[in-house]
């Protein structure tokens, strides 16, 4: 069957770029939670490679990868025109990460340390259709 361009999934797909096991183990409630199925890397090539597969709705990424580092990997993607949300870590700690976020304009917000609950709110406020019933506080 044809490719539509509408997905036959009501799964978000979400990239992840992890080197830390924990931290993905952290993370995969919570794209769950937005209505993502998440596929994971843990290098910055396989993040890379995955990228130019595309389809994915968002991407988080840890800023220090094993090379190219998360970081290297964004600016590469929207030098290339890419739209994909992205949300950079910069610090993990059971609980809460530090993250700066690259919308789909190439915006990049303020670092700032999230919570769970907080990470998913925006997360869900990244993507259309993800869905969330937490209100960032």
């Amino acid at each position: 069957m044809p490719d539509s361009g509408l997905r036959s999934t009501p799964h978000l797909r979400v990239l992840v770029a992890e080197p830390n096991v924990s931290a993905r183990e952290w993370l995969a409630p919570l794209v769950r939670e937005v209505g993502g199925h998440m596929i994971e890397v843990e290098t910055g090539l396989e993040l890379q490679l995955a990228l130019a597969r595309g389809g994915y709705d968002l991407v988080v990424t840890h800023a220090r990868l094993p090379t190219p580092s998360g970081l290297q990997v964004l600016a590469s993607a929207r030098a290339a025109g890419s739209t994909v949300p992205f949300i950079v870590i910069t610090s993990f700690e059971q609980g809460s990460v530090r993250v700066f976020v690259s919308d789909q304009e190439g915006t990049v917000l303020s670092s700032r340390v999230l919570n769970a609950e907080q990470l998913t709110t925006l997360m869900a406020g990244l993507v259309p259709g993800a869905k969330s019933t937490r209100q960032l506080g």
